[in-house]
């Protein structure tokens, strides 16, 4: 539900929070209220014993910092004694909790579901029983969002690489006469997108491996489509020593986009062969192509080397690219796919629809890879290799999380949502303050991860200093006048699951843009009527004292405390698109 400020003009704030532990809702409320369940046909009473809640929600603006979220509160749980629960194996930690508020004015006195604003969602985590002079039912503990607990791998334990479940490795030991340690234990690869496509600024290198499959360009540039990604390991051989010798590359977990792929082996031999879509022994799907010597659609000195533990490599730059969505069929690469995909793989609630908003702007940003270290865990994965190149901030919304768009991304015109002004009930209570963010005006992004070699094939670099641009060096205004205030701030990025080369444009002025002219703040104490504000809202902020005319502005962080909501407000510091105005 969406609050307006007239929604509250002169209300009290009433907080609620409901528990669920054991099957049960308890609800506890800052003053007792009576809730009206229209749709159950059910009054839920909220029976107080709430204390006004120690609230923090924030989003780094330089990124995402998905677990910031935090609640702090002390309750007395009725009729139930924590220090013997907790003896017979029954806690609180993990239960579901849910913070919600409502206005309560002298016209509105009775109240719906429909009318709480849900504020957080999390569970329990540290709950602290048993306190000296404390009734049986005192708890303190936190509320925590779920992601912390929401492990989850990105790969399944069941794509790992067995005898039981690939039969064809033991017939390949007997075939050679010895036990073969690879690739027993390793992982079925998740691939994504289409890796393999990377730029150089002149021809191949002396000794490269890689041959062009495109002329170079007008702009100076080359193109190669044919790089070593990913790992493809041997299941099985079959007539082995013979000229019908058979051997059978695992190349990804699931099924792909691609019909067919280059495998590579370590002397630069490869060959093109379909993609077959196959079982393992427990029925989980995985990817594979098979080589036959003239069996092939094309065969370049391929040496299968069925006598040694050789490592193979696929290349997809060619071809449509690994791992569809298994419910859209849609492509991975694109941002919005992607994020998506992860969260349901997760469980994650997040908000479809704010998502699907902005998915013109996001599904600009590619991404494309592999995966097969068991032990990376999807959110965490997410978050530092996808979302944190994202011109987005996320935080938990009433409809789980949601994105918004980072003010300093001047690219997509953002619009105030309120315009407010620096007074007693919307009080500034700081100076303008730098947030503790390293200025950057150079930034160099390393991308296309080549996973044989592995090593950094393309980079793209934004430089003030440069007299000239080329095809993969430029300038940027932002840049410019970063580097007449600070002088020369280089940052050298590394993003291992790029292959896009207009993604990594634009996620290296978008860390410029972010970086470049500094990062500054103020702190804002208001009357609790400015609930509606969330973090992530763009405003227009009026202040004489700091000579600020409708400057845009974003909320970063906000807490309750004190009976007085606290906010932390980034400043756009750009003159380029937000000129600072004397009042």
């Amino acid at each position: 539900m969406f609050l307006h400020p007239d929604d509250i003009q002169g209300a009290d704030i009433c907080f609620l929070l409901s528990v669920t532990w054991e099957g049960m809702d308890y609800r506890f409320s800052t003053v007792p209220i009576d809730i009206q369940d229209t749709i159950q046909n059910e009054v839920h009473r909220y029976f107080g014993g709430l204390s006004d809640p120690d609230i923090t929600q924030s989003s780094d603006f330089t990124g995402v910092d998905m677990e910031a979220d935090t609640i702090a509160v002390e309750l007395v749980f009725t009729g139930i004694n924590w220090v013997q629960e907790w003896l017979t194996g029954h806690s609180l930690v993990h239960s579901e909790c849910e913070l919600s508020m409502i206005a309560i004015t002298e016209e509105h006195t009775t109240f719906t579901e429909q009318d709480r604003i849900i504020l957080f969602q999390g569970q329990v985590i540290e709950p602290i029983i048993g306190t000296p002079d404390k009734p049986e039912g005192h708890v303190i503990f936190s509320i925590e969002n779920s992601l912390k607990l929401k492990k989850v791998k990105l790969l399944e334990n069941q794509s790992e690489i067995t005898v039981f479940k690939f039969p064809g490795l033991d017939q390949r030991a007997a075939s050679i006469g010895r036990t073969i340690s690879y690739p027993i234990g390793k992982y079925a690869p998740f691939v994504f997108g289409s890796p393999g496509t990377w730029i150089q600024r002149t021809g191949p290198a002396t000794g490269s491996q890689y041959t062009s499959t495109q002329e170079v360009v007008s702009t100076g540039i080359q193109f190669f489509d044919i790089a070593q990604v990913s790992p493809a390991y041997t299941i099985n051989a079959t007539n082995l020593g013979t000229v019908n010798a058979e051997t059978t590359y695992l190349i990804a977990q699931g099924d792909v986009a691609s019909t067919r792929v280059r495998i590579w082996d370590e002397t630069g031999g490869n060959f093109v062969n379909s993609v077959e879509l196959e079982q393992d022994e427990e029925g989980r799907l995985f990817s594979q192509v098979k080589y036959k010597l003239n069996h092939v659609i094309e065969d370049n000195s391929f040496a299968p080397a069925l006598d040694s533990d050789q490592t193979f490599w696929v290349s997809w730059g060619e071809y449509d690219g690994g791992s569809l969505d298994p419910i859209s069929g849609q492509n991975l690469s694109p941002a919005i796919n992607l994020i998506l995909f992860i969260m349901e793989k997760v469980g994650l609630k997040y908000n479809q629809s704010k998502w699907m908003g902005l998915a013109n702007l996001l599904n600009r940003y590619k991404f494309s890879g592999y995966v097969n270290d068991p032990q990376v865990v999807a959110l965490d994965w997410l978050t530092e290799n996808i979302l944190s190149y994202l011109p987005i901030q996320v935080f938990n919304g009433d409809g789980g999380y949601e994105p918004r768009v980072n003010l300093y991304f001047y690219g997509e015109q953002i619009n105030p949502s309120y315009f407010l002004e620096d007074h007693g009930l919307f009080q500034i209570v700081t100076g303008i303050q730098p947030l503790d963010v390293d200025v950057v005006n150079k930034v160099v992004v390393k991308y296309c991860y080549g996973g044989e070699f592995q090593q950094y094939l393309s980079s793209v670099s934004i430089d003030p200093t440069l007299e000239e641009e080329t095809p993969v060096d430029f300038r940027d205004p932002v840049s410019d006048v970063s580097f007449q205030r600070f002088g020369l701030q280089e940052e050298v990025i590394e993003c291992p699951f790029i292959w896009d080369f207009d993604t990594a444009i634009r996620v290296a002025r978008d860390r410029v843009r972010t970086r470049g002219l500094g990062v500054y703040a103020v702190e804002v104490m208001a009357a609790p009527k400015f609930g509606y504000l969330q973090v992530g809202d763009v405003i227009a902020l009026t202040s004489s004292n700091l000579f600020l005319n409708r400057h845009k502005c974003q909320i970063i962080q906000k807490s309750w405390s004190s009976n007085s909501w606290r906010y932390v407000i980034h400043l756009e510091s750009n003159s380029l698109v937000n000129p600072r105005q004397l009042v």
